[in-house]
């Protein structure tokens, strides 16, 4: 993702939406409101969605405050997805810091995330236009998605179509919707914003299969977060669904209760499912490079063709 540093125009956007999301965030009159819904904010993070918004928004008429409204109402949403997210899986840490309600309890990360949920949809409603829609829609999508991976829940014969519906729900709604809210704020003609929210969808999608890579693999001094924590919670993701349906013996140690990672990860990686998950990813990276192809090759654009190769090399 190196061009998005490179980026001095798209640095001085983001930092005006960072202002945005920690005025709006911590503005609560109660010190603990605010400091626990500032919280994941301040512990740093990719910023990547909002990011999206604001490339996105160069298809047409750029720069106006819509558009930042939108790019910060759609992180202040994922941050709440994360505060619920983490109460669900019991998570500790999250971006190398306490997560909140392993801090404060779980009623004030419960009702921290709905605040962020409801700061986001107000700023979406001062953007105005198709903003609140695009956002509501989103929203809903998420949850649908989360509810669907309740549902399959410790099932290791869960299908993997059953499992790519459930994050292009679950987490690419979200990239989708950044990039249909930049392209929806700034005038852009629909071939435009049908190119973009096909690459939002499939880097969503892409983003979530290398997240999956990375709760197995990943080094928790760099994610901030211990691996197998999906595993543990009974949540089997690509890698896993295609290591049980290749070696009997793992479905059998799954459908059995075995959920920790040092019995599991060898017999997965000896399955091929890692370098499977991670051939996966690449073909949806290569089909949101395809998605961007009608659109002229200009600045902003480099920098969403950049995006794909960062998301594969964080595998």
């Amino acid at each position: 993702m190196s061009k998005l540093l490179d980026a001095t125009w798209l640095a001085d956007d983001m930092l005006r939406v960072e202002r945005l999301m920690l005025e709006v965030a911590g503005s609560s009159s109660n010190d603990l409101v605010g400091e626990a819904a500032s919280h994941l904010l301040k512990a740093g993070g990719k910023r990547l969605r909002p990011a999206l918004v604001l490339l996105s928004s160069r298809v047409g008429t750029s720069g106006n405050t819509s558009t930042d409204l939108a790019a910060a109402a759609i992180e202040l949403v994922h941050v709440a997805t994360l505060y619920h997210d983490d109460v669900i899986d019991e998570t500790e840490t999250r971006r190398g810091a306490p997560t909140v309600h392993s801090k404060w309890g779980l009623e004030v990360a419960v009702l921290s995330g709905d605040y962020l949920f409801a700061k986001g949809c107000g700023l979406g409603a001062d953007a105005g236009g198709e903003v609140p829609a695009i956002l509501a829609r989103a929203i809903a999508e998420v949850c649908e998605g989360q509810i669907m991976e309740t549902t399959n829940l410790d099932d290791p014969r869960r299908t993997v179509d059953s499992y790519i519906e459930t994050i292009r729900l679950k987490t690419a709604a979200l990239f989708r919707a950044a990039c249909e809210l930049g392209a929806s704020t700034s005038s852009s003609t629909d071939g435009g914003r049908a190119a973009l929210t096909a690459y939002g969808e499939n880097l969503g999608l892409a983003f979530q299969v290398v997240d999956d890579l990375i709760d197995l693999t990943g080094d928790p001094g760099v994610t901030g977060k211990e691996p197998g924590t999906d595993l543990r919670e009974g949540v089997f993701t690509l890698p896993v669904l295609v290591a049980a349906e290749r070696d009997p013996d793992v479905a059998d140690a799954l459908a059995n209760g075995v959920r920790e990672l040092d019995e599991l990860l060898g017999p997965i990686e000896r399955s091929g499912a890692l370098d499977a998950a991670h051939d996966h990813a690449r073909a949806l990276c290569d089909a949101a490079l395809a998605a961007l192809e009608p659109l002229e090759d200009e600045d902003w654009v480099a920098v969403l063709r950049d995006i794909p190769a960062g998301v594969l090399a964080q595998a």
